[in-house]
């Protein structure tokens, strides 16, 4: 069976779990992620602004008198944050009662109450078995109100008080129908206390990153661990990052519209090869193949390795391993030579996507929900306990809340700017499935970087030649 074969039968299979509602990519997994997009027409199933008399305070025209059933994935961030927002809720509403559930199952806990016409009001779409929406468009209410409705507190609306670029991945065809709530920022992250104590300076050039890693070996230490069971696609991430500083976001863009050069072009050539040096050079722990991303992380924070890629939950969820003073700090991914973008540039979206169910007992009350989320208090809230931020500006403070992994966080949007980036086919198509077993063979030594950028590849023209799938547009 030739690469594309093989991948399209693995897309075959992955339909038939989608058309179930299933669905998913690694990087959501630990914290969740978003989709949107083009595609075919559809339409949500009408505004959340409920019957009751509007006002400022109560701009969606909430019944105060009627619960609230929201379903949380119960992943990287916990559930404490949305608990808190519920009992905000009941204080604002005394006669409501929330019920706030927690799974890592979203799509089989709540596919089958979709068919039976009792969803929750409102949900948090993430993780490995998130429900696929594609199949669900019409049964999602228009979220553009809640845009468009004042702060709980502070000045303005919801829509006003957003980081940059957070509304589209919520964007279906032109109706706002998914409220993400994190903004992720993807790093490569070390303990500051070690570089401090050994006088290292993290590496701003991949030849800076190689020279450190021959000075790493020397101690009997890695680069890099990974966990190629689940999530050995986090390098993929990293070197995604790498090729667009090196050739501009229209890099990925080119991937996302799955074009047949997409992973021939020069800039993912040239993050392939970088990252092939480094395997070659014996910079990866031994045996990540056989082990999870947590037991990976852990090798990591306990001083296997010194980096690790991944996304601003990795403090949160590895809080219970993570010596004390390990100062965990993020900081860009390494620039190629003659990068057209600055070393300061990073991968960054805005994740865990809330939907509100129009056919739930009380969309109104699940788009409130969201509101009071969306507040500056909470959003304050979220990030002292999770130690990541919410798309809400001017939320975190200098200091992380004492935490050095938020801390740097902050800073790198501050220094970035403009200058972000990402990518979405992965969770558009289900792609993490197969990426990991791509890359967990590269990382092993198994194949070389040209044969990765084939079956990446081939992974992507399956998925543009099979005519049952819709597609999605990106740069447009």
């Amino acid at each position: 069976m030739t690469p594309l074969e093989r991948i399209g039968a693995s897309r075959r299979h992955f339909l038939a779990i989608a058309g179930a509602g299933a669905g998913a990519s690694m990087l959501a997994a630990c914290a969740g992620g978003g989709g949107g997009g083009g595609g075919d027409e559809k339409e949500g199933g009408g505004s959340v602004t409920g019957e009751g008399e509007t006002s400022e305070e109560n701009p969606l025209g909430v019944d105060g008198t009627l619960p609230v059933h929201a379903v949380i994935f119960d992943g990287g961030y916990g559930t404490k944050y949305a608990e808190d927002a519920g009992a905000k809720y009941e204080e604002l509403y005394p006669e409501s009662k929330v019920t706030v559930d927690a799974t890592v199952n979203i799509q089989p806990d709540l596919q089958p109450q979709f068919a039976g016409g009792t969803p929750p009001d409102v949900f948090d779409n993430s993780g490995a078995q998130k429900l696929s929406i594609d199949g669900l468009i019409d049964q999602l209410a228009d979220l553009g109100d809640l845009l468009a409705a004042p702060m709980v507190d502070g000045e303005g609306t919801i829509e006003e008080n957003l980081l940059p670029g957070v509304t589209s991945p919520g964007m279906f065809d032109g109706t706002f129908l998914g409220m993400n709530y994190v903004y992720t920022v993807f790093a490569l992250w070390y303990s500051a206390k070690e570089f401090e104590e050994k006088g290292w300076t993290v590496p701003e050039t991949w030849d800076d990153l190689m020279t450190l890693g021959e000075e790493v070996k020397g101690e009997g230490r890695y680069l890099f661990s990974y966990g190629g069971q689940n999530a050995s696609n986090y390098y993929q991430e990293m070197a995604l990052s790498m090729a667009a500083k090196l050739g501009g976001p229209e890099v990925l863009t080119k991937i996302d519209n799955l074009e047949e050069d997409a992973f021939s072009q020069d800039a993912v050539v040239q993050a392939f090869d970088a990252m092939a040096a480094a395997v070659e050079a014996g910079y990866f722990e031994p045996g990540g193949e056989g082990i999870k991303h947590t037991d990976a992380q852990t090798n990591w924070v306990q001083g296997k390795s010194v980096f690790y890629p991944s996304g601003s939950w990795i403090e949160n969820e590895q809080a219970d391993v993570t010596p004390e003073g390990y100062a965990m700090t993020g900081a860009p991914v390494p620039s190629l030579p003659d990068s057209t973008m600055p070393y300061e540039a990073f991968h960054g979206t805005a994740a865990e996507q809330y939907f509100v169910p129009s056919g739930g007992e009380n969309p109104s009350g699940g788009a409130e929900f969201l509101r009071v989320m969306l507040s500056k208090e909470q959003a304050k809230n979220f990030a002292e306990l999770t130690k990541a931020p919410s798309v809400i500006k001017d939320t975190v403070p200098e200091d992380g809340f004492g935490s050095t992994a938020l801390a740097s966080v902050n800073a790198m949007i501050t220094a970035a700017g403009e200058n972000t980036f990402t990518y979405n086919f992965s969770d558009w198509y289900g792609l993490g499935a197969d990426s990991i077993t791509s890359w967990t063979k590269f990382l092993k030594g198994d194949i070389d970087s040209a044969t990765l950028a084939e079956e990446q590849q081939a992974m992507i023209d399956a998925v543009r030649e099979d005519d049952s799938i819709t597609k999605f547009k990106a740069g447009s």
